[in-house]
């Protein structure tokens, strides 16, 4: 089997990514062969990127949920889930704000629908996922994910972070050796400090919210210095409509993997209501 990974989209208006397998769109009665992680975009948007992949919510062996953030967790997304009875994972901290925020949570609940997770591995379908907190000012906290697949030359490690506050140091050792990086890279400082939003906003931004292309660049920089292995790809995630672009990301981004000696590395910029071109594992 081969691995599929496809961003529907990310920026704080909405982000949902989906992984998947060859066997998803052969059998769609087997629950197991397909992954998202995030539901904050419309169950209508969502659903049309499934057919066009000749996937349904039947293919989905479960939803991870990074944090309660509305860009990250839509509503309607959320009952629609449960409707179709897919299960949901988040941390155990996660939980709290979760039912604070969406009633639907306690049919969830009632229905066995519920996963939570702490730091150990655990299986959704034909994923094995291991969550790690990251920085953000989130209720409850934010998690980013190693999602391990195995394909025919052998298992491989996706590591997802779409809002990652600042690089801590420690957070290296879960994105090295990673053969798919999805990671945040939210905007360009000079852009930001002349957005005229208000300074409030830009130091949380800045400070705890999220990465700049120039931190996500050195942090990947780092990332691949301690890996045996390079990244085949990158794919740049949560990109600011108003302080960035995917031209100004992805430049930045590139100059560091060149640096680097990753110019092999494939780079995918991710888009509002857009999904990105399929990025394949075999």
């Amino acid at each position: 089997m081969d691995l599929n990974i496809r961003v529907l989209g990310s920026t704080s208006s909405g982000n949902c990514t989906l992984m998947w397998d060859s066997s998803s769109a052969m059998n769609r009665t087997v629950r197991g062969s397909a992954l998202m992680i995030d539901c904050g975009l419309s169950p209508r948007y969502v659903c049309h990127n499934l057919g066009m992949l000749d996937l349904d919510m039947s293919s989905i062996s479960g939803v991870l949920i990074t944090h309660t953030h509305g860009d990250h967790v839509k509503k309607s997304m959320l009952k629609r889930l449960v409707k179709e009875k897919v299960p949901i994972f988040c941390h155990k901290n996660v939980l709290k704000g979760l039912f604070e925020k969406h009633s639907i949570m306690e049919k969830a609940v009632s229905m066995g629908l519920l996963k939570t997770f702490n730091d150990k591995e655990f299986a959704s379908g034909a994923f094995t996922v291991k969550g790690f907190e990251v920085p953000h000012d989130s209720n409850g906290g934010c998690f980013g994910f190693n999602i391990f697949k195995k394909v025919r030359s052998g298992i491989k490690k996706v590591t997802i972070a779409t809002d990652l506050g600042y690089p801590q140091a420690d957070l290296i050792k879960h994105f090295v050796d990673s053969d798919v990086i999805i990671i945040e890279s939210n905007h360009d400082r000079d852009m930001l400090e002349n957005s005229g939003r208000p300074q409030w906003l830009k130091k949380r931004i800045k400070e705890i919210g999220h990465l700049s292309n120039d931190q996500c660049a050195d942090f990947l920089s780092e990332i691949v210095s301690r890996s045996r292995k390079m990244p085949k790809a990158v794919i740049l995630a949560h990109i600011s409509q108003q302080c960035n672009t995917n031209a100004l990301a992805g430049k930045r981004t590139m100059h560091a993997l060149n640096e680097s000696d990753c110019g092999e590395t494939e780079i995918y910029m991710t888009h509002r209501r857009k999904a990105n071109e399929i990025v394949k594992i075999i």
